[in-house]
């Protein structure tokens, strides 16, 4: 089943794990970020092709970055999911050049993030066409609800090493969520998604955001390599707890 832009829904979010896509960037604002992106790359986007650049963390150096991953859209909707305290602690772009033969697992969030406790809310935001020809985020409604142990994933063309076991899917419930420039999916920690290879000569370019709240500690002995892009923004409300002082940022400088 695919799917069209919708309104934000916080009743859809807290029964299907999901909500959107919603039109949350201008189409100036999703063109901007799509020739940024390349610009960082290197990279003509009339030309694109693999990277070896660092897709994690760009909000912690470019400005740009930041007010993409602090839009107005985005902490609105936020807000409803989680309440007005809120922390922004990563972004990663989402990058599948033409003809990418790799592919993302089916997964769930929660079981790569040590967090305490596992609350948080991702926004994925498309820049570009995010199409089925095109490996578009792929996810399965009402699967919030039960968290699964992952296995080993063996596959070469795998993303990650870690994923869902197949027969815990149900291939007819899963929703191909094709989007235009600047639509934005919600979705949680524990809602399967997953994505396709690129068999398109069209880049998809998206990046998500990951979204918690002060009440949650991060616990950074257990982040291994992945320590380094982790910093928590204080981008709405209050934070009342302080439970992640030493690792607390602000926003790169204009």
């Amino acid at each position: 089943m695919i799917i069209a832009g919708n309104p934000f829904s916080v009743e859809q979010y807290r029964e299907e794990g999901y909500s959107g896509p919603i039109q949350g960037l201008s189409l100036e604002e999703a063109d901007d970020g799509y020739n940024r992106f390349f610009e960082v790359l290197g990279q003509s986007k009339y030309a694109a092709g693999t990277t070896n650049v660092g897709l994690s963390a760009w909000h912690h150096r470019y400005r740009w970055a930041y007010d993409l991953a602090a839009h107005p859209s985005i902490v609105g909707a936020m807000r409803q999911i989680l309440g007005n305290d809120l922390v922004l602690w990563a972004m990663h772009f989402w990058y599948k050049e033409p003809g990418n033969a790799k592919y993302i697992p089916w997964h769930q969030d929660y079981n790569y993030w040590p967090m305490n406790p596992a609350i948080n809310a991702t926004a994925w935001v498309s820049l570009g066409w995010s199409v089925r020809e095109n490996g578009c985020l792929r996810i399965v409604p009402g699967t919030h609800r039960e968290h699964l142990e992952h296995v080993t994933v063996t596959d070469s063309l795998s993303s990650f090493k870690e994923g869902l076991p197949a027969e815990k899917v149900d291939e007819s419930r899963i929703v191909d969520v094709e989007m235009t420039p600047g639509q934005i999916v919600f979705f949680n920690e524990a809602t399967f998604h997953g994505s396709e290879r690129n068999q398109s000569h069209i880049p998809r370019v998206a990046f998500s955001v990951r979204y918690t709240t002060p009440e949650v500690k991060f616990v950074m002995e257990d982040w291994g390599g992945n320590k380094n892009r982790i910093r928590t923004f204080l981008v709405s409300g209050e934070d009342r707890y302080h439970h992640n002082d030493a690792i607390a940022a602000v926003a790169p400088e204009r």
